[in-house]
């Protein structure tokens, strides 16, 4: 299928749209304003773009397409045009989305961090504790760790390199393997090719909304892609009459009373920033993707299993060593515990637990601690 149309989503079994809507976000896009105008469009279709895979893709199709339908609207208004009606419903239902979709990506993302490693060390109190503990004697701790790495023999492996943005990661996985994408002509030219060539190239893609240049989308120009498509916002927001590159804002009251033709350059303005801020969500959405499929192949990465359980052994010894100051820092958790070694979540994050972590240091740094210490650990 070439083309979807808003009419032929509710007639498409969610198992080929789910298909369809992976390789395409323009086909995703359609599929958000059909979900969140057409009342026949069935549950398991619903359920889909709920999923929580699915729910950052759906958020940026939701905002993509309210900037589409934005545009349309405000044309519509100043050329009297009969739909504007319906238009503005349409608009209204797919914000109405966008907002709940905004409230299940912020739950997604609360889930996952309560499930995340930092958040459940950060619950218990004997992890608690031995993490205070290290900061309390870094040096210490720094030779156990030492130690640890070379019973391991972790020091003749190489190091993870550190990269300072996402884009370094990514070349370095593609240098490594990790990711493969053919590098084609295309893509060979647009590497080699000046800022202003990549940006004339952003700028067409972006223009033509029914065509994609791969090249742009190839992991190695990800990175100059989203350069490309930021200047183009900074470029044409002020023609365009919005209060940002990353938003159409309002039209001004005195926009329905210029003269047809710098109306028409206005609006035209408008629809190519809508056009930039879609690319640029779907520059986000292969970004996140890429991302995703590194982070879960750096789980499996046998130096940084390795280096995780060296860590944890080190920590272990330092709080036999410190069996004294590790058994006050618990005394002093003991009271915040819902039960016998579980602290709350909500004093994760939470200026008690700080003030807290902050005494507990202070007791430790200037021997303060012994008057409160308990008498055996």
């Amino acid at each position: 299928m070439e083309r979807l149309r808003l009419s032929d989503v509710e007639y498409i079994p969610t198992d080929e749209l789910a298909r369809l809507v992976t390789d395409s976000f323009d086909k995703l896009v359609t599929v958000a304003i059909a979900e969140a105008t057409n009342g026949y469009i069935p549950q398991r279709t619903r359920r889909l773009l709920r999923k929580a895979e699915w729910r950052l893709d759906w958020q940026d199709a939701l905002l993509c397409a309210c900037g589409e339908l934005q545009v349309a609207v405000e044309r519509m208004r100043y050329t009297g045009d009969p739909r504007l009606e319906a238009t503005e419903h349409r608009l209204r239902r797919v914000r109405h989305r966008r907002h709940e979709a905004g409230v299940l990506v912020k739950k997604l993302r609360r889930n996952d961090f309560n499930r995340s490693p930092e958040r459940k060390n950060g619950t218990n109190s004997h992890l608690t504790a031995q993490g205070w503990l290290r900061v309390a004697f870094p040096g210490e701790f720094a030779d156990l760790l030492q130690q640890e790495r070379v019973r391991r023999k972790l020091d003749d492996a190489p190091e993870e390199p550190s990269f300072s943005n996402v884009h370094e990661h990514i070349q370095h996985a593609c240098t490594c393997g990790q990711i493969t994408a053919p590098r084609t002509p295309e893509v060979e030219d647009l590497l080699a090719a000046s800022s202003i060539a990549v940006r004339h190239a952003a700028a067409d893609d972006a223009k033509n909304q029914e065509e994609r240049n791969m090249a742009l989308r190839h992991p190695l120009l990800l990175g100059r892609w989203e350069n490309a498509l930021r200047e183009l916002g900074f470029m044409v927001a002020e023609q365009a009459r919005a209060g940002s590159p990353h938003g159409l804002g309002t039209l001004p009251d005195d926009f329905y009373a210029l003269p047809q033709e710098q109306a028409i350059s206005v609006l035209n303005a408008r629809r190519f920033l809508a056009a930039l801020q879609q690319r640029r969500l779907e520059y986000k959405r292969y970004v996140r993707q890429i991302t995703q499929a590194l982070r879960e192949r750096e789980r499996e990465s046998p130096y940084l299993i390795a280096n995780a359980e060296a860590k944890a052994t080190a920590s272990q010894f330092l709080s036999e060593r410190r069996a004294a100051e590790y058994a006050y820092i618990r005394a002093e958790l003991r009271p915040h515990e819902e039960y016998d070694g579980s602290l709350p979540r909500s004093l994760a994050n939470s200026p008690q637990r700080a003030e807290l972590k902050r005494r507990v240091l202070a007791a430790l740094a200037d021997g303060t601690w012994t008057r409160s210490a308990p008498t055996s650990p």
